[in-house]
């Protein structure tokens, strides 16, 4: 049985029995078809029965050779993985060849993060957006990504039905894993909103986000609008990505003392491991908590 063709169902049966997000079948989709170039590059038939535990140690290295990072080895693997356990539920397998592999060490480097006042300047940076509507858009947007840490397709999915001003809520459908979520909007991320409703062009659809023409905004749209104020903001420097903001958001809250189980709830992590990447205080806070023992100032010396 060809791989493509027992794939195809494999999608089919994410998005009709699991109700994976169209991005997430994508990557999946992403994953197979790298797997099947390296099969045709390598001169092996494309076919289930013909794939073993070899063959795809052979395609980590190969992987590895590339240069790809930890993390996008691992999210490879992962998808054969969870492709394979299909075939063998719907009785295509027997057995799986990922059984033996173990995922790559993914690095566990803590996130780059901005500070309140770098967050600020690039608000003030979309200012510099020539368009007077787009700089009303893009203050509204990254005000979003700053305040409410959503992921930028969550971002991109957005309607004006998700926003409630009356209640100052945010609702997130149907995000990453099919989970949604309500986030508290606070008054500078409330009031960019209200400012972006008012000269937001009419439009066929309910999207959020539009551009001047008033079609949906896109990922290479909110990347160009990241990277207009990132520059003009003088951050743009090595590390700094859209996905910072998310970051950014998580490790304010945390140093605000904000638990972290209402941070998952806000973050839409499914499990709280998720949430404790972004335990990474520095030494200073380190001393300062310390510092807050009730005997911190008190000296022992000489105790017997």
């Amino acid at each position: 049985m060809r791989i493509a063709d027992l794939a195809d169902q494999f999608y089919l049966h994410l998005e009709a029995e699991k109700a994976a997000s169209p991005l997430t079948i994508s990557s999946y989709r992403s994953d197979i078809r790298d797997l099947l170039r390296f099969l045709d590059e390598s001169q092996i038939e494309p076919e289930i029965e013909a794939i073993t535990s070899g063959i795809l140690r052979q395609y980590m290295v190969h992987l590895t050779q590339r240069g790809l990072a930890p993390a996008t080895r691992a999210r490879r693997l992962h998808a054969l993985k969870s492709f394979w356990q299909f075939l063998m539920d719907a009785e295509y397998a027997t057995k799986s060849p990922c059984a033996r592999l173990s995922l790559p060490k993914v690095d566990g480097r803590v996130p780059a993060y901005l500070l309140p006042e770098e967050c600020q300047a690039l608000l003030d940076a979309t200012e510099e957006q020539h368009y007077s509507l787009l700089a009303t858009r893009d203050r509204a947007a990254l005000s979003v990504l700053i305040f409410c840490g959503l992921r930028r397709q969550e971002l991109l999915n957005l309607k004006v039905s998700d926003i409630t001003l009356s209640e100052a809520t945010l609702q997130v459908v149907k995000g990453k894993g099919g989970r949604s979520r309500m986030v508290p909007l606070v008054p500078q991320v409330l009031g960019a909103i209200e400012v972006w409703l008012e000269v937001r062009p009419q439009t066929e659809h309910e999207y959020l986000f539009v551009g001047r023409d008033g079609r949906r905004l896109c990922a290479h749209g909110v990347h160009d609008l990241f990277q207009r104020a990132k520059q003009a903001s003088g951050l743009d420097r090595p590390g700094v990505s859209l996905h910072t903001l998310r970051h950014s958001f998580a490790t304010m809250l945390l140093h605000s003392q904000v638990d972290l189980f209402t941070l998952q709830k806000l973050l839409g992590h499914a499990s709280i491991q998720s949430t404790t990447t972004y335990l990474h205080v520095d030494l200073g806070r380190l001393r300062e908590a310390v510092s807050s023992h009730p005997m911190a100032g008190t000296s022992t010396a000489g105790g017997g």
